[in-house]
């Protein structure tokens, strides 16, 4: 478990976090609601509620909230940290909602998804479903809460996170990213984000894909141990170029339709380029599990590191401090969003 220091630095810097992103109560209801969809790094515990799946609903994920929750980290998402910024409550897992009405956002992402059907065959939750799952929403839910002559209107001025891709370039853990595959995955998401229209979305947050061949479970099995797999990151640039083009698209073509591109893949690479900056000490290893031998996996018996904080990747994924600078660099710093806006005011 972590020290008091440790403890009491989480708490600072969540303390921190509120105070500046906190907004005045007119301000905060600019945004009315957050709607995430995607994969592990926004999911709020929605594969708790998915047969034959492991929801990381142990310890320690989720050791600094306190509770396992789901998360695929020891803390806050990016999701979350969002959530924050815009004055909202954390969006609950859709599939764990049962006949509860909720109003101010939802999250429908489910770790190991993708936008492809194909992309993870055990994870029944896939990206179809979540925008299923978020037309329910829109017809059964919303009417509850809002009444149908608001729900239009509630949705028109939600924001919609979408973070996904990571997953499909990983088919049978065998890597196929590519220039045409690059191509073939833009559209395919094309396609996803104009039928989120078609349901009234209109505010979109989009993540690029993270640098995956700089993720502990390949850059440990590098030689040198720790070197990042330039061949996959390239090969995911291919579609990060794509996605900000294809934003740029949309915005020409489907009336209402604006963005912010969020440029994750950025982010992790110059906290690993540069860890003292932001206080990190380990930037390869992840803080769970400690060995690097074998299997790297987080499981409930594993030993992890007492000071998270100090680490970028709790597994496979950030940790609550990777997220909490990335939120820093979007929302405060403009240095990773664009265009260079005031998410509140997302007009």
């Amino acid at each position: 478990m972590s020290s008091n220091n440790d403890l009491n630095h989480s708490l600072i810097l969540t303390v921190l976090l509120l105070i500046a992103f906190a907004t005045k109560s007119e301000e905060s209801k600019q945004i009315p609601a957050l709607y995430v969809f995607g994969d592990s790094l926004v999911d709020s515990g929605n594969n708790h509620y998915v047969p034959g799946e492991d929801p990381q609903n142990y310890f320690p994920y989720g050791i600094d909230f306190g509770t396992p929750t789901g998360r695929c980290t020891n803390g806050k998402t990016v999701a979350d940290f969002l959530a924050i910024y815009l004055g909202l409550p954390f969006a609950p897992a859709y599939l764990g909602l049962s006949n509860r009405v909720i109003t101010t956002g939802i999250n429908y992402a489910s770790a190991g998804s993708g936008i492809l059907p194909d992309t993870n065959n055990k994870t029944s939750f896939i990206m179809d479903e979540q925008i299923r799952g978020f037309e329910r929403t829109v017809k059964e839910i919303l009417p509850k809460g809002l009444g149908e002559e608001a729900v239009e209107k509630h949705v028109s001025e939600s924001l919609f996170l979408v973070s996904s891709g990571v997953n499909d370039h990983f088919k049978n853990k065998t890597f196929r990213g590519s220039r045409k595959f690059a191509s073939y995955l833009i559209n395919e998401f094309k396609i996803r984000l104009q039928i989120l229209h078609s349901l009234g979305a209109r505010k979109f947050f989009v993540n690029n894909v993270p640098p995956a061949g700089c993720f502990p479970s390949i850059s440990l099995h590098s030689k040198p141990i720790g070197k990042c797999s330039e061949k996959m990151n390239k090969r995911i640039s291919f579609y990060n170029k794509k996605l900000l083009i294809l934003l740029h698209e949309l915005q020409t073509q489907l009336p209402g339709f604006t963005f912010v591109h969020s440029d994750l893949n950025k982010s992790i690479m110059e906290i690993r380029q540069n860890p003292h900056k932001y206080g990190i000490v380990e930037a390869t290893k992840p803080c769970c599990p400690r060995s690097i031998n074998g299997d790297l996996a987080c499981h409930s018996c594993s030993d992890f590191c007492a000071n998270r904080n100090t680490y970028i990747f709790f597994d496979d994924h950030p940790t609550e401090r990777a997220n909490q600078i990335y939120a820093t660099k979007c929302f405060i710093d403009h240095a990773i969003c664009t265009p260079r806006i005031n998410i509140r005011h997302f007009l």
